[in-house]
């Protein structure tokens, strides 16, 4: 055998790889053109960020996890985890300099310009884009595919690589949430979670425990389908991206103090009737029908991202939450929706999802696409949330301004609404098909409105 051909083979028998778990292929399955699964995080900075000590900061703390340097591959007919002969991280991390300033126009259409681009399957599933503005400001914005990890973990796996104030890594001394403070969307059977994360296959135990998971499993799969309306119409395959102004947490919290809510309650609600503009904007009778959201649902028993571990992975359920579009006063809105999450809470229809997902994990992707076909039926958007750090963080000494992230929308779904809370602040993202809307600024404009009107009211009242 020749010298070369020998340190090919000697490299080839050293090489690793792992089947992919049954829920990261579930998710690698629901991938395709017009609606691909990848997430999308964005993260703004005020002045310039080096190119060199992005690369050197992502060689540091992004390549420890080995998914980062994996390709997917087809083995004995499953996909499986193996080593990228070829990788390079200049292949991952690339420079996108602009011939303007780096203004919310410009880094907007920058966003959905990266964000309708695939990513590569000859290589590992992830690239990070360092964006340069003329004016000196900077942005990172990186994809990454949903088979990787879930929104929670990869949001988590992105802010490693920031430090705090005192040039401390993120990742060390984490503090847990403070009662009170922005929390996942459903807090719900933590020890259950754990047990859940630990051994996928418990989420199906659980569901022949009691009638209270069989009721769960009748809900998820028997629920009827959501109404036709314009965030139903067929996906073109091009997204759009836009978010809000940064809102002060401490406001939006006085605002659910004043109604014995969460800061959840009263951002859901705002979303919920800047739906109901946008459809009845549209010619949709709102008067006459609620609208169904999924809503994924972390299944770590961590509140924050700053409990989370180095583990990537998908650990999440989702569940249906019927927003109440059709109720006409902002009130009367904020009840219904704040009656229908409080009925959520402690339910276990999460982990009955989470163990659907992993059974789809094993079905052929045929079988697992019409599945994904029929749950998208039953809903007209997605609704993520993420909390995230509380104090501000720093990347080779360059301040983080804010942190925002989207989410595919799984199920043939054409709208995605994301929260997403960093150092006292609250942005909501929206990810929408052109199909279902050109303008997603619009609907941001709208969710605004409806938070300053709730402000307005609550200021009233005391």
């Amino acid at each position: 055998m020749a010298v070369g051909k020998s340190k090919a083979w000697a490299y080839m028998t050293s090489m690793t790889s792992e089947r992919m778990s049954p829920v990261d292929t579930a998710w690698l399955n629901m991938d395709e053109p017009d609606n691909p699964a990848d997430i999308v995080t964005l993260l703004s900075f005020d002045d310039r960020l080096s190119y060199d000590a992005l690369k050197s900061v992502v060689e540091e703390r992004l390549l420890k996890y080995d998914r980062f340097k994996q390709r997917v591959t087809e083995r004995d007919g499953h996909p499986t985890w193996e080593d990228d002969p070829e990788f390079h991280i200049e292949r991952h991390v690339t420079r996108y300099e602009l011939d303007a300033p780096l203004t919310s126009d410009t880094l907007s259409r920058v966003v959905t310009e990266l964000a309708n681009q695939e990513l590569s399957r000859d290589r590992p599933l992830w690239a990070l884009h360092l964006i340069e503005g003329s004016d000196g400001g900077s942005a990172i914005v990186s994809r990454l595919h949903h088979c990787i990890a879930d929104g929670f973990a990869l949001a988590h796996a992105m802010l490693t690589l920031a430090d705090r104030a005192d040039g401390t890594p993120m990742s060390e001394g984490m503090q847990p949430a403070e009662q009170g403070e922005h929390e996942p969307l459903l807090n719900v059977l933590v020890h259950e979670a754990a047990e859940v994360a630990r051994h996928p296959s418990h989420a199906m135990d659980l569901a022949k425990q009691g009638a209270a998971l069989a009721l769960s499993l009748g809900h998820l799969l028997f629920v009827p389908f959501d109404r036709r309306t314009v965030l139903k119409a067929k996906l073109s395959g091009r997204r759009r991206m836009a978010w809000s102004s940064r809102l002060d947490l401490d406001t939006i919290k006085s605002i659910g103090h004043a109604r014995g809510a969460t800061v959840n309650d009263v951002l859901l609600s705002a979303m919920t009737g800047a739906l109901r503009r946008f459809l009845a904007e549209a010619g949709e009778p709102v008067d006459e029908f609620t609208i169904r959201a999924i809503i994924p649902v972390n299944l770590r028993p961590v509140h924050s991202i700053e409990e989370m571990d180095n583990s990537l992975g998908n650990r999440f359920g989702l569940v249906f939450l019927d927003l109440p579009i059709n109720e006409k006063t902002t009130e009367s809105r904020f009840r219904g929706l704040k009656e229908r999450m409080d009925a959520m809470k402690g339910t276990p229809e999460a982990f009955v999802a989470f163990g659907i997902l992993n059974a789809l994990g094993h079905t052929s992707a045929t079988i697992e696409h019409i599945v994904n076909d029929v749950f998208g039926r039953k809903a007209s958007l997605v609704v993520t949330n993420v909390p995230g750090p509380r104090e501000p963080l720093y990347i080779d000494g360059v301040r983080l301004r804010d942190v925002m992230s989207w989410v595919p929308h799984p199920s043939r779904l054409g709208l995605g609404l994301a929260i997403l809370s960093y150092a006292g602040k609250v942005i909501v993202g929206v990810r929408v098909d052109e199909a279902v809307s050109n303008h997603p600024d619009h609907l941001v404009t709208l969710f605004e409105d409806e938070v300053c009107d709730m402000l307005d009211k609550a200021n009233t009242s005391n």
